[in-house]
């Protein structure tokens, strides 16, 4: 199984409303917020059907949106090397 994990070097500072985060030393620092936020704290140690079932629950996505909201934010993610992908 393939879930999400952060990625090495990473600071992060979650300030309950934001996320703010970089991929250490060089950054950039990138600002989460809303969606980006949610999917960040629910990324983590789960794969890409239990994010979409978690953005669900959480009330942050409908049914029809969630996988492919948490595929777009996921992949975002890991292109600014914030989430990385890891095998079980």
């Amino acid at each position: 199984m393939t879930r999400f994990v952060q990625a090495a070097d990473v600071g992060v500072i979650d300030d309950g409303i934001r996320v703010f985060a970089a991929a250490l030393p060089d950054g950039p620092i990138v600002v989460l917020a809303d969606i980006a936020a949610a999917v960040w704290r629910a990324a983590q140690g789960r794969d890409l059907h239990a994010l979409a079932v978690q953005l669900i629950e959480d009330g942050i996505c409908t049914e029809d949106d969630a996988h492919s909201d948490a595929a777009l934010f996921t992949h975002a993610l890991i292109d600014v090397k914030l989430l990385q992908k890891e095998e079980d």
